[in-house]
């Protein structure tokens, strides 16, 4: 049955409503950092291996099991959204409220009541997630990484294998099940909380790293995918669902490593809350007199790289690239000249 056009274009609706209410809860709240440290690429490939297994998991799971431990999930993560929000013990009265009404709504037979509620504590946590990991110092180089991966996951989870079909079957019309749906039964009219969360996340974090039109870039980006997948369902060239992401990710990677060649670099979260400028655009082209011109730092050891632009000394290494690494880290772009001392 191919799903109505106006249920299609509010599902677009649905998910723009969701950006942009991320985007202001990013401009107006601000999150205590956890205690975690700084992302690297062992925490992006930890989070890269629980996506993978999870699922195998749940579906050893009895359907009711599956239903708890996601209505525990959203529970807490509404809680911590609403927490800057509500003060005291506000923001659990209203996520254990929100709970529970969904659950009693799915027992007593209402399966409207019980979708809306779980869209709304889904949204909800979305937002919360996207804005706790952009906030933490997720950076964008992590985000593309991040998509990249789940892309080739959700590629062979729901083409080459039938995890993904097995697991929503198993979720199937029950209450905080991971997916923003409008409509329910064999073929809702719905979008993953993995392709919700990577649509959400990474305007955040290019708003973070690169500034305003980053930002409206991505989510342009991210709604016109998924503005196009829906048009190909009201057209009737796709009956089977879709996955997202390997459609979405290759657009984040992309958006990534144009920004990054643009700037050459990104801002950290530290110079993004203190207002840092952008990083600068790189050099076109080098600066042969005035590297060799300019003095090195006179703890420099023979046998040092000295990375350079416009006749300055930016950063140190034992090698040209930890130079430039070291150029960045104290906030100038990435230097077109390295040289050995």
């Amino acid at each position: 049955m191919t799903p109505a056009p106006a249920t299609l274009a509010a599902l677009s609706a649905a998910v723009a409503t969701v950006i942009a209410l991320a985007a202001c809860y990013l401009a107006r709240i601000r999150m205590p950092r956890p205690p975690v440290g700084v992302y690297t690429a062992g925490d992006v490939a930890a989070l890269c291996t629980g996506v993978v297994l999870a699922p195998l998991l749940y579906t050893a799971l009895p359907g009711a099991a599956v239903s708890a431990l996601f209505g525990l999930v959203c529970c807490l993560a509404v809680q911590f959204t609403l927490a800057p929000l509500l003060t005291g013990p506000r923001s659990w009265a209203a996520a254990l409220a929100a709970t529970a009404a969904t659950t009693l709504a799915a027992l007593t037979g209402h399966p409207g009541a019980a979708r809306t509620g779980s869209d709304l504590m889904i949204a909800t946590a979305v937002v919360g997630v996207a804005n706790l990991w952009t906030q933490s110092g997720l950076r964008s180089t992590h985000t593309a990484a991040l998509a990249a991966a789940l892309t080739a996951y959700d590629l062979a989870a729901t083409t080459l294998t039938d995890t993904t079909a097995r697991f929503f079957t198993q979720v199937q019309d029950r209450p905080f099940a991971p997916l923003l749906a409008l409509t329910g039964g064999p073929h809702p009219v719905a979008v993953g909380l993995g392709d919700l969360l990577l649509l959400t996340l990474y305007p955040l974090v290019a708003a973070k790293a690169h500034g305003r039109t980053a930002a409206v870039t991505a989510a342009l980006t991210g709604l016109a995918t998924t503005s196009a997948v829906s048009a190909c369902f009201a057209a009737g060239r796709l009956t089977t669902g879709f996955p997202l992401l390997t459609a979405l990710g290759p657009l984040i990677v992309a958006q990534h490593l144009y920004w990054r060649r643009r700037s050459g670099g990104e801002r950290s979260t530290a110079q993004w809350r203190t207002g840092h400028p952008l990083p600068l655009p790189a050099p076109r082209h080098t600066e042969p007199a005035a590297a060799l011109a300019a003095p090195a730092p006179e703890d420099a050891l023979p046998g040092t790289w000295l990375a350079l632009a416009d006749g300055r000394v930016l950063g140190i290494g034992p090698t040209p690239g930890q130079a430039r690494r070291d150029a960045r880290r104290n906030g100038a772009a990435t230097p077109t000249t390295a040289r050995l001392l």
